[in-house]
């Protein structure tokens, strides 16, 4: 693979990751477009108010003052339909469920697909679910419908274009940390694409026009596929098995004229060749040589791991924190009503330099021997203590009612949503087996995901009997934050055990005198 073909894969990657990956997560900045468009309005009112079954009406909702960038009001918003919200988020809960659900589907099928079948699949994916939202948006009273089922789509897509994004420089013969977290930060900050489209649609652009080129960029990136995703699973046997006939050929050329002289016949070499009759037989196609690996009796099952007190806790406290972040994205708007801003939108960009700041932090001192673990302990658990600080500030700052602490609170969420990911596979990867961690990290991933799908409720609660107010959701998951200091305990337990049982035993000659140490 030639260098410059390489940096072009490396750098495509990051950019469509960046594109297509991770849009969903800007929910805060599509749902106000879909509630003025009338997506999934067909039980309210014109006025805003929605219908019940028994054909009583509720009164609307205060029309939320719409602001520009200086925070001068510009005009009233339509009235909010709360059966209409709740219709909105369900998508949205869908959609999000179905991009981290997928990430284990793709591991199984990594066995049976190429890594350029899966990105496009991804690609069209989008494409198809950009032109469903755009049918939604034209028709929304006959359409509406098309719109979970769209959502959907954009999830399983972007899944596939951050899971092939991993798994590049593995194709590629190069596993860099630093490549895996700058797509981690790119799919944080992939949320700016649908801020980019509120923008200009707040500047008079139709919204069905940006969906369909953004579509048109997602089968730009299935054309740029086709073209240089020529990366086979299979083709390093293929390349060892070529090399090897190439080398018996020649070997087989240029002993031709040395086989009929008289000295030849005498030499070691020929005598041992002629022993040789069955080599044919062996370096045949047809016939291959299975070397069996030796299985260690000492090597840990599976179960062990999963139902070690670390995983059990990572697993309940990274659950929780990312259903609460996900809780915070549906919920912005209702938190922040006439005070929200594109300003928000702009700040997941933040996750571009964070990402790699952890990484940096975690590899510092990257080990240079390939047969050691790549991160220790020590700062793995300084990174799981800054997080829960950070979770920690961040549950502060959302139950203060201020857009200058809501700046800060939406900072601290994109700082603790790019260390989800990257704190669970440095785990992972320090503290269990290494034939462990695909099977980790995917059960993780899966279950993590479907703990997501809990926001949908927490929203139901906050736009009826709360009212609107997330005060006392972000309060109980505020304090559940107890549970995050769990995990680098255990850790700090675990390596304190290993420590003393390492420790040698020292052993003293008969009749010496046993030396009295003082605990410290």
């Amino acid at each position: 693979m030639g260098q410059l073909r390489r940096y072009w894969l490396l750098g495509s990657a990051l950019v469509e990751t960046l594109l297509f990956s991770g849009c969903l997560l800007g929910w805060n900045s599509l749902s106000p477009i879909l509630l003025e468009l009338g997506v999934l309005s067909s039980h309210c009112h014109p006025d805003g108010a929605q219908a019940h079954e028994n054909g009583d009406l509720e009164g609307p909702l205060t029309p939320p003052m719409a602001e520009t960038d200086e925070g001068s009001p510009l005009k009233p918003l339509p009235a909010v339909c709360t059966l209409q919200e709740q219709g909105l988020n369900l998508g949205f809960m869908l959609g999000s469920l179905f991009l981290g659900v997928t990430f284990l589907s793709l591991q199984i099928l990594m066995g049976y697909a190429q890594l350029r079948t899966l990105r496009q699949t991804g690609g069209a994916l989008i494409s198809v679910g950009c032109l469903m939202v755009g049918c939604a948006c034209t028709n929304p009273h006959g359409l509406s419908l098309l719109l979970p089922f769209a959502l959907v789509l954009l999830g399983v897509g972007g899944s596939c274009i951050l899971f092939t994004s991993l798994m590049l420089p593995l194709f590629m013969g190069n596993n860099e940390w630093l490549y895996n977290s700058l797509v981690i930060g790119c799919f944080t900050a992939s949320a700016t694409v649908f801020t980019l489209m509120k923008v200009a649609y707040n500047a008079g652009v139709p919204f069905v026009p940006l969906l369909v080129a953004y579509g048109a960029l997602s089968c730009a990136m299935c054309l740029n596929g086709c073209i240089c995703w020529r990366l086979e699973q299979n083709g390093e046997g293929k390349k060892n098995k070529y090399s090897i006939q190439l080398q018996l050929t020649c070997c087989e050329t240029g002993q031709k004229k040395e086989e009929n002289s008289a000295w030849y016949r005498e030499s070691l070499k020929y005598k041992f060749e002629t022993s040789l009759r069955d080599r044919e037989r062996i370096l045949s196609r047809r016939k291959k040589l299975h070397f069996k690996r030796p299985e260690e009796p000492s090597s840990p099952l599976l179960r062990s791991s999963l139902l070690s007190p670390v995983f059990v806790l990572h697993l309940l406290s990274d659950s929780l924190l990312q259903t609460w972040l996900h809780f915070y994205i549906s919920s912005l708007n209702l938190q922040l009503s006439a005070l929200y801003s594109s300003l928000f939108g702009a700040l997941q960009m933040l996750g571009l330099f964070s990402a790699p700041l952890i990484s940096v932090l975690l590899h510092r001192q990257k080990d240079i021997n390939k047969g050691t673990r790549t991160t220790s302990k020590g700062r793995l658990l300084i990174c799981f203590i800054l997080r829960i600080f950070t979770a920690s500030g961040f549950g502060i700052a959302c139950l203060i009612p201020s857009l200058g602490v809501q700046v800060v609170a939406f900072i601290l969420h994109v700082v603790t949503r790019s260390s989800t990911f990257i704190l669970s596979v440095e785990l992972y990867n320090c503290v269990f087996p290494r034939s462990h961690f695909g099977s980790l990290f995917g059960i993780h991933t899966f279950c993590s995901s479907l703990a997501t799908a809990f926001q949908h409720p927490l929203f139901l609660l906050t736009t009826g009997p709360l009212e609107g107010n997330p005060f006392w959701i972000h309060a109980t998951f505020l304090m559940s934050c107890s549970l995050y200091i769990s995990v680098p305990l255990s850790l700090w337990i675990g390596q304190r055990r290993r420590r003393d049982i390492s420790q040698p035993i020292m052993l003293q000659p008969i009749g010496a005198r046993p030396s009295i140490h003082t605990p410290i």
